[in-house]
């Protein structure tokens, strides 16, 4: 359990493919990329967070849970699925204030 994480990512992010096409004299492109757009994304990685007695988590966990227990009014979620050495995180709402939760990381199997 990793108490008092601050979650400031916006659930607003979004991750669209971008195509622009190109027509010069000599030649035509077509160029695709991926950019997000509006909100931040978090990405928490399971080293960079201490459990309760202070022990930092290992750098990999096979088959990791995150639960998210709410400690105020900004309600938050994991987006996707959570990796082997990390997850993402975002507040549901615009609130300028950061969301407070404490993380519940269970290794499944």
């Amino acid at each position: 359990m990793a108490n008092n994480f601050s979650v400031w990512g916006e659930f607003s992010a979004v991750t669209p493919i971008l195509l622009w096409s190109e027509a010069g004299t000599t030649s035509h492109r077509l160029i695709c990329a991926r950019e997000t757009l509006g909100g931040l994304e978090q990405s928490v990685s399971f080293s960079q967070l201490y459990d309760f007695r202070g022990n930092q988590l290992p750098q990999t966990i096979s088959n990791p849970k995150v639960i998210i227990l709410q400690k105020n009014e900004v309600e938050c979620l994991v987006i996707g699925e959570e990796s082997s050495t990390g997850f993402k995180i975002a507040k549901l709402s615009e609130s300028d204030q950061s969301g407070s939760v404490d993380l519940i990381i269970v290794e499944n199997g």
